[in-house]
């Protein structure tokens, strides 16, 4: 009886065993790059001009080529220099580039991306009417930075609040994982209510801690491909593994401690392999908000 039990554990570790040999090596720039999008509203009509002013450091290199650009905008950009502040994509970042243009692309937004998009910068914007730059400097603390430029009023304002957007990030893996890591609960032979409630307090105090400390990787490895999302995330996964593991050996009284362990690893391995699909559909959704 107790073999015909643990026969879904060992079919599921097998199973995860497969799936970790399939595994890629992963390669040192084939991760995703930060991006910052801006829309602009209440512009004038006609061209419209958008640069990051940033604090200038070091050597100035990788400046933009100003063939084809309108060479009245552009200087009257350049009068928005000045104190330390510097045009990101027309004067440079110092000695990493960053990816832009002035003009919006096809669906009239600005995007701005790689290593060298500023942390900290004021948005800089020229007109037919003339050229202005937001005073309070807006700080950078997502991967994917999604802002709202209102010209009317030359504020800078993020698409989504901050709360809503990381309570969004917290559900892309919580939800997988609650699926993902009970139905494996289920394999293993759990019943009770009382080890279900420390499953579900488990999880949502272990994403909680992977979000706070992990939330740009997270969103980043949703992009990347499946072998970067390994090495990303190895080492926080690792210790939530340990962590939930641990938690499980000294709280659940059904079964044995062998089949309590058994399910740590498993259940920790299932969500962390299986759970990247879900997080990677959501790749678009993240790059909207």
């Amino acid at each position: 009886m107790q073999g015909n039990r643990s026969r879904p554990a060992r079919i599921l570790a097998l199973v995860i065993l497969c799936l970790i040999c399939l595994v890629l090596p992963a390669h040192a720039d084939m991760g995703p790059k930060p991006d910052l999008t801006v829309t602009v509203v209440n512009a004038p009509e006609g061209a419209c001009y958008v640069d990051l002013l940033h604090e200038a450091s070091g050597q100035n290199l990788f400046p933009m080529d100003e063939t084809g650009y309108d060479p009245q905008l552009i200087a009257s950009l350049r009068t928005l220099e000045g104190d330390g502040w510097q045009l990101a994509l027309l004067t440079g970042t110092g000695g990493i580039p960053i990816f832009g243009d002035l003009t919006p692309n096809a669906s009239g937004q600005y995007v701005y991306s790689y290593h060298g998009l500023p942390d900290t910068f004021r948005l800089a914007v020229a007109t037919s009417q003339g050229a202005q730059a937001v005073e309070q400097p807006y700080t950078r603390n997502r991967f994917h930075t999604v802002l709202v430029y209102d010209w009317s009023t030359n504020t800078l304002t993020e698409r989504t609040p901050a709360a809503l957007y990381y309570l969004i990030q917290l559900s892309s893996t919580l939800v997988p994982t609650l699926i993902i890591e009970g139905l494996v609960l289920l394999a293993f032979g759990f019943r009770q209510k009382r080890t279900w409630l420390i499953f579900l307090l488990t999880n949502v105090v272990t994403q909680l801690g992977l979000h706070l400390f992990c939330s740009n990787q997270i969103v980043s490895s949703a992009q990347g491909q499946f072998a970067y999302y390994l090495m990303l995330m190895t080492l926080p996964e690792l210790i939530i593994l340990v962590v939930e593991t641990a938690v499980y050996l000294s709280c659940l009284r059904e079964h044995s401690m062998g089949r309590r362990a058994g399910y740590g690893v498993c259940a920790n391995l299932a969500s962390f392999l299986i759970g990247f699909l879900p997080l990677h559909w959501l790749f678009s959704l993240f790059r909207s908000l």
